[in-house]
């Protein structure tokens, strides 16, 4: 069963190191998230970055290993966050320069999926649809901003966990490169 009230966001950094659908890496993933009785979340943007899909809207699954995913039901596309609520916006700019800070590269390259994530994990937090988000990513700048900054809407350090692909599934330590070694 999945875990109570725990959403699970992965990011394409985990997902693209999984490589293809047959490959042991990519097996690994699905066995967790089998394991987990859960559905791993995956945000319109990252879905873009992993199939190359520009046109959002129009999802459709096609042949990529995460549409297999999506198709077997263990994966989801997530709707894109509320821009409109101020929280949420407003923790995805503080993303945004969090991640551009710790990072050493400007604003305007940080990626709009990285933003993304954090802003729907407050918004799962915020509307009761988790009591606890997991962000799934081997982005440590992603993974600090989300530990650091969802905190401060009222949630306690419990409510949001931020694990690399290898500490979700010991599989996926193999050839584990953190984006900022």
């Amino acid at each position: 069963m999945e875990r109570d009230g725990e959403v699970i966001f992965v990011d394409s950094s985990v997902l693209i190191s999984c490589g293809r659908r047959d490959g042991t890496r990519f097996q690994a993933l699905a066995r967790e998230a089998r394991q987990r009785d859960a559905i791993f979340r995956i945000s319109p943007q990252v879905y873009a970055e992993v199939t190359g899909d520009t046109a959002l809207d129009a999802y459709s699954p096609d042949r990529s290993p995460v549409d297999e995913a999506v198709q077997e039901g263990w994966m989801k596309v997530t709707e894109s966050p509320a821009y409109s609520d101020s929280d949420v916006s407003t923790v995805m700019d503080r993303a945004r320069s969090f991640i551009s800070n710790s990072s050493d590269r400007p604003e305007d390259i940080v990626e709009k999926a990285d933003t993304e994530i954090v802003g729907l994990a407050l918004e799962t937090l915020l509307d009761g649809a988790g009591d606890r988000v997991l962000v799934v990513t081997n982005d440590i700048p992603l993974g600090e901003a989300a530990e650091s900054l969802l905190p401060n809407y009222g949630f306690d350090d419990e409510q949001i966990t931020w694990l690399t692909g290898s500490e979700l599934a010991a599989e996926l330590a193999e050839d584990f490169v953190p984006e900022f070694d």
